[in-house]
């Protein structure tokens, strides 16, 4: 079967590498997308043990369009009769993205009826909609004029990982962290965060140099609503993912100032059940003392940024002192950073005299940020 899987903006390649590790396979590259294809296996692969991946769907249809005629003969044409049991619920997911003389809205519509009106032609029965918890979900992706059409097999984005306890106010997407532990290089050295907030990045970490599943935390995949489901070939992937975990100790180390959020990142890491590989540190990241016993070999973190509390200026001479710190202690060293505030950034690596090995645009939480690799000097 063909796939195709969504990811952050602006990591599309980072999800496509991983992807390759897992499968084995070179997948194709698009805007937020990644397509590949594979046994029926894959799809249970890449939901279960994925790290960068939002949602995996099997690809129903890639054609050009122009009018809601067109999607709506497009979307008739497939037979949904083989992913579909006549019993279930579904509901039409739309996103669309150009100039068009619709809305998504209006998408939504005519592809829900062209659903309808297929599967009532081959199979006498009139499927049920159900809008706020269907069976199985159909997203229509518009994106100029091409149309893609897909079933969802994930259910909720994967970046919610369901071991948050601890809800920081400025938490990272697990799906970003494990996408700059691979920027970073990371394959299980000892790491440091030292702005850790809630700890993702440094639960990512523990996960990732684990291979701890995502399955362990999330069990509502729609892909068991749908008819191609293999309950005994599922059950032996879980098996085999489950099979090459370890209980290793890393060198992990999540520092910050807040009690408060030190404490929720304890909280969350055993949740993620990996508490026992992680150095919690309450101190100050800007102070030399602060890092004096800790031999970290790559530093990952999520800064404030000061966008919405309009304290930039402020932002500018931290970042400036944490940068000077981190580079006192860890020269020679691998820094992966994003932020929102990067002019701000940009000047204090500068000052600092940091060399950029890497930087990207990414998207998080609705905020243009950007990824930066640096090299502590």
């Amino acid at each position: 079967m063909y796939y195709f899987a969504t990811t952050v903006l602006g990591l599309e390649d980072v999800a496509a590498s991983e992807l390759e590790e897992i499968l084995g396979v070179k997948p194709e590259v698009d805007v937020g997308k990644i397509f590949f294809k594979g046994d029926l296996s894959v799809v249970y692969r890449v939901n279960y043990f994925s790290r960068t991946i939002n949602r995996v769907f099997i690809m129903l249809l890639r054609e050009e369009f122009e009018t809601l005629e067109d999607i709506y003969r497009h979307m008739k044409s497939i037979d949904y009769t083989w992913i579909m049991e006549p019993n279930k619920t579904f509901a039409i997911r739309s996103e669309r993205v150009g100039n068009h003389p619709f809305t998504s809205i209006d998408i939504a519509r005519i592809a829900g009826k062209a659903v309808i009106d297929s599967y009532m032609e081959s199979t006498g029965v009139r499927l049920r909609v159900n809008l706020d918890n269907p069976d199985v979900e159909i997203w229509v992706f518009a994106r100029n004029r091409e149309l893609l059409v897909g079933v969802n097999t994930t259910g909720e984005s994967l970046h919610k990982r369901r071991y948050r306890v601890y809800n920081h106010p400025a938490a990272l997407k697990p799906t970003i962290a494990a996408s700059m532990l691979r920027l970073g290089g990371y394959r299980g050295q000892p790491l440091l965060d030292p702005l850790c907030g809630g700890g993702t990045i440094a639960i990512e970490a523990a996960h990732a140099a684990r291979k701890v599943p995502i399955i362990l935390f999330r069990h509502d995949f729609l892909l068991r609503n749908l008819k191609v489901h293999n309950a005994s070939l599922e059950e032996g992937i879980v098996s085999e993912l489950l099979s090459t975990m370890n209980n290793e100790l890393y060198e992990i180390y999540c520092m910050d100032v807040s009690p408060k959020h030190l404490e929720g990142a304890m909280i969350n890491a055993r949740s993620a059940r990996v508490g026992d590989t992680i150095r919690f540190l309450l101190r100050d990241s800007t102070r030399k003392e602060s890092h004096c016993d800790v031999k970290a070999d790559l530093v990952v973190t999520n800064p404030p940024y000061g966008i919405r509390s309009h304290r930039l200026k402020k932002i500018g001479e931290f970042y400036e002192t944490l940068l000077r710190v981190l580079a006192d202690s860890y020269k020679g060293k691998r820094l992966v950073i994003i932020t929102a505030s990067t002019r701000q950034l940009e000047e204090a690596a500068s000052k600092v005299g940091l060399t950029l090995e890497h930087s990207r645009h990414v998207m998080h939480g609705g905020l243009p940020t950007k990824i930066y690799v640096y090299r502590l000097e």
